[in-house]
């Protein structure tokens, strides 16, 4: 699979110059756009892009070439049917993937790995593999691209041209631990006997191999097994990527027999139109596919009855968008989730028993794993610092997987049942990728922090799937690097908690000298501050002359006491957040580390103390996630106003800090369902309103935290109660049913 999310690509035209559209989808289907946001299809009987328009559903031809204005009335982002994309896609599946037996046995090749979370199918993970790559032109279209070019790109070591990283057999090598040696012998270009044109329908590969043979390659040089299989086959077009059809970038199963040898799997790319556009990520991320049955790491969509897109893992890895990264120069690496199914980690490192661990940026023979007590879900930390391959990444620090190599990445909703095969833990809580805003920004992995930054009760947290705790607590994180050092273990404190330190230094503090004394209190206990009270006490004869400042482990310092009280003597008091404006400004701050109070004199004649002090940090309450689910399996009335309606009854105290309703209703019309929510104080929020036409199934999780969200309305709303869900079919002939529907919510 090879997805476009969205980028600016140039397309060829039978009949025009070349134009520029917006493409998003993959090889299996794909909506393209002209830059003002109008739908365009390539009209085969003009040879030009024209704008679309919508017949039965489905794209059509307006016949208005692009290169003029829209016709009258056309509107802009126009979408065929549900059941149009999905008949499509369908179609084209079966003609670039015909199904064998053994696919036929596990149905649509999902994000989803069958094989212990690969794909199954021949897998080359390691040793020495070396492939066939076919340079072809078009009849009516060449590239300035030699087969020299294309050889360095796949093969030579230190490879930098044309800004990228290294060629594709040094990135294997490096992202293996040295365990692949993938080389490649590169032949052509051969001729092809039609025009660019022919082959959006006609897929190339064929005709391609049997070029290649005409001229002498022997198939047999191919097979490392000996297998009678070839184990890698790479076909290059001449000119730019064209994401139509049979052209657009993708690696798929042949089965053609030449020679006593059959061939297995192939990729099918673009060369460019020179040497100047080659670049290793497309090529990179199809034979992670090819060679080691890597499953993609993003969400296909619709495609497989998923109807809510989602990013995956983003950019975070080869095998989701990071082919893509610094136009496909410098590809993410394979992530460490892949990395260990593959083999390629010669060391785990245990992260089931606390301790000070240092993950090292670059070491791709190491994966750090915390288990669980389920054998297919478990944790992976690593270092994604913006270093080496890792350089063009939108965010730097640690990155931290929730793995199940039973999950897909088809799956955004993060519940038991349906969730990622290896999910990133945004540090920022925002679910950025599950809610497809983007394929990741700044703040996705963990930085330097002092505290506790995972654990049950933060955002994001690390609480299996099915809500029960993982054991996982991680903090004391350093600055992003090569290396960065981290802490496993040691519980988060509990709701209410109270941090206490004090000491008594009995420090003479010099008279009217600038730096004066200080004193220091070390907070093991991980949290965040809610109040702050300190309590000094100095024996000094003037009080007027003293500066008393506190230092919190952030390095923010705030003055307590500052040359007051005058002639006064000792000074001996208590000062709370609650009353002290300058305090309450550490409020919210994490308190682990080291806190210091620093006592001045600043004028002459009088001397003193400082005999004793304390620190006593009420913590802010952790946050808890209180579940319900019901199963309720109601048939839903056709054509009826009262509906089903199903209850859930929440156990708890405080409001509502965050919510997520998943909600699962078979119905073949979902256009004619209302589905609403009540909470027990009464506040109404519609959840689906007639949406989605003729599609099938409503399979959705609601989540207040989502930009937009309809279940916004119920944060800080109380938690404990009955909440109500409603579901009601407001047209006649399709019918349905209630299967389950289940309540997150997040409570302080």
């Amino acid at each position: 699979m090879s997805a476009i999310f969205g980028e600016k690509l140039t397309f060829g035209q039978r009949s025009g110059p070349d134009v520029r559209l917006i493409v998003v989808g993959d090889e299996f289907y794909a909506r393209h756009e002209t830059e003002d946001g109008y739908t365009a299809v390539y009209d085969d009987g003009l040879g030009l892009f024209c704008y679309a328009v919508l017949v039965g559903g489905a794209f059509a031809s307006s016949g208005a070439p692009i290169a003029g204005g829209p016709p009258p009335n056309v509107p802009q982002h126009l979408q065929e049917a549900p059941v149009v994309r999905q008949r499509k896609r369908a179609a084209r599946r079966a003609s670039v993937r015909p199904r064998t037996t053994a696919r036929a046995a596990i149905g649509v090749d999902r994000t989803f790995g069958p094989n212990a979370g690969l794909l199954e199918g021949r897998q080359l993970c390691i040793g020495t593999v070396r492939g066939l790559t076919i340079l072809v032109n078009f009849r009516d279209l060449a590239s300035t691209v030699t087969r020299a070019d294309v050889s360095a790109l796949l093969n030579d070591p230190n490879y930098t041209r044309n800004g990228n990283f290294c060629s594709a057999r040094d990135y294997f090598r490096i992202v293996s631990n040295g365990r692949l040696d993938y080389n490649n012998d590169v032949v052509g270009p051969f001729t092809l006997s039609h025009d660019r044109d022919y082959y959006f329908q006609h897929l190339l590969v064929e005709e391609a191999l049997d070029l290649a043979i005409a001229s002498g390659v022997d198939l047999r040089h191919y097979d490392s097994r000996n297998e009678r299989i070839v184990d890698a086959l790479n076909i290059l077009y001449a000119g730019q990527t064209q994401y139509r059809d049979n052209l657009w970038p993708h690696n798929a199963e042949i089965d053609l027999q030449r020679g006593g040898v059959r061939t297995n799997l192939y990729l099918l790319t673009s060369a460019g139109r020179n040497s100047g556009e080659l670049s290793i990520g497309t090529f990179c991320h199809e034979n992670g596919h090819l060679l080691c049955r890597f499953p993609d790491m993003y969400d296909y969509g619709e495609r497989d009855n998923d109807s809510t897109e989602s990013a995956g893992i983003g950019s975070y890895c080869l095998m989701g968008s990071g082919n893509h990264l610094n136009f496909g120069r410098t590809p993410s690496p394979v992530c460490g989730y892949l990395r260990d199914l593959a083999g390629w980690c010669d060391t785990v490192i245990s992260l089931a028993e606390p301790g000070d661990f240092e993950a090292t940026h670059g070491d791709y023979g190491t994966v750090m794993k915390m288990p669980t007590d389920r054998p297919n879900e478990y944790f992976i930390v690593e270092n994604r610092s913006k270093l080496g391959l890792d350089q063009s990444l939108p965010s730097s620090g640690l990155a931290i997987y929730h793995c199940d190599t039973l999950g897909s990445n088809e799956l955004q909703e993060g519940s038991a049942a349906r969730h990622y095969q290896c999910a990133l833990l945004q540090a920022d809580g925002h679910l950025d990728l599950e809610h497809n805003v983007n394929q990741g920004d700044g703040s996705d992995l963990f930085g330097a922090a002092a505290g506790v930054t995972l654990s049950d009760t933060t955002r994001p947290s690390s609480r299996r799937w099915d809500g029960a705790s993982s054991g996982l607590t991680v903090g004391a994180i350093t600055t992003p690097g090569s290396t960065i050092k981290f802490t496993v273990g040691g519980a988060p404190p509990p709701a209410g908690a109270v941090a206490r330190g004090e000491a008594a230094p009995a420090l003479a503090i010099p008279d009217n000298a600038a730096a004066g004394v200080s004193s220091t209190i070390n907070i093991g206990q991980g949290g965040t501050a809610r109040r702050i009270k300190v309590g000094v006490d100095i024996a000094h004869t003037y009080i007027g002359d003293l500066v008393v400042e506190l230092t919190a482990p952030s390095g923010a310092t705030v003055p307590l006491h500052n040359r007051t009280g005058g002639g006064t003597h000792n000074l001996t008091a208590t000062f709370d957040s609650q009353s002290a404006a300058a305090l309450a400004g550490l409020v919210g701050q994490t308190i682990e580390g080291t806190w210091t109070l620093r006592v001045r004199d600043v004028e002459a004649q009088d001397n003193g103390v400082l005999t004793r002090w304390t620190l006593e940090i009420d913590l802010e309450a952790a946050p808890q996630t209180i579940h319900g689910a019901a199963e309720p399996k109601l048939a839903i009335p056709d054509n009826d106003p009262t509906g089903v309606s199903s209850a859930i009854a929440l156990a708890g105290s405080g409001a509502v800090q965050q919510l997520k309703v998943s909600v699962d209703v078979t119905h073949t019309y979902i256009g004619d369902l209302r589905v609403e929510l009540l909470s027990p104080s009464g506040r109404r929020a519609i959840l689906h309103a007639q949406l989605g036409g003729a599609q099938d199934n409503l399979a959705m999780i609601y989540d207040s935290s989502a930009p937009g969200s309809v279940v916004a309305a119920f944060v800080g709303q109380p938690v404990a109660g009955n909440w109500v869900l409603r579901v009601t079919d407001l047209a006649g002939l399709d019918v349905g049913k209630l299967n389950k529907w289940s309540l997150d919510a997040v409570t302080a």
